[in-house]
């Protein structure tokens, strides 16, 4: 044997392990990532006519895009108090018009909805206290984060429609 034989590199079984080891590392750590991720931004949303609702959504943003031109100014306005466990809230709604005028006469729903959480929706109807202003109570089975989806009914084939996310009760996490 020369001395140029016994100075280069020899894979022995201990690279070959380093090599396994090293690889199959980063994959698990890839695949733990990915999975965190996933998980963490996870609505919990699910929806039993997925393909339908994909389908539809085209209508949907036209009809964002009709409400938008209509220059309505509606504000949502929600106090909660603490009931037990749940909480108790009470919105009122102000509907005005391009030009400030009172949206009169028209009948609503609120619904509250957890993002997570299936089967603890609450839909509470509103009454017109005052000209285009609206209150309703409801009262919430868990504190927490919800949805909450006002629908007026304006008389025309597609009601007006505003989301928005709330806290209810308690205090909430910073």
């Amino acid at each position: 044997m020369s001395n140029a034989d016994t100075r280069g590199f020899r894979l022995t079984g201990w690279h070959v392990l380093a090599i396994f080891v090293l690889f199959f590392g980063v994959v698990f750590a890839v695949n733990g990532v990915m999975t965190y991720v996933a998980l963490s931004t996870f609505s919990g949303i699910e929806t039993p006519n997925a393909y339908q609702e994909g389908r539809d959504f085209n209508e949907r943003l036209a009809a964002a895009e009709a409400q938008k031109a209509l220059g309505w100014g509606v504000s949502i306005e929600e106090t909660f108090e603490a009931a037990g466990d749940g909480a108790e809230v009470r919105v009122l709604i102000t509907a005005r018009d391009a030009g400030d005028a009172a949206l009169a006469g028209f009948s609503g729903t609120v619904t509250f909805w957890r993002p997570v959480v299936q089967g603890e929706d609450v839909v509470t109807d509103l009454t017109e206290t005052a000209p285009g202003d609206y209150e309703g109570i409801a009262r919430l089975p868990a504190r927490g984060h919800w949805e909450m989806r006002l629908e007026l009914d304006t008389g025309t084939d597609t009601p007006y429609y505003l989301e928005k996310r709330v806290w209810a009760g308690g205090r909430q996490p910073s």
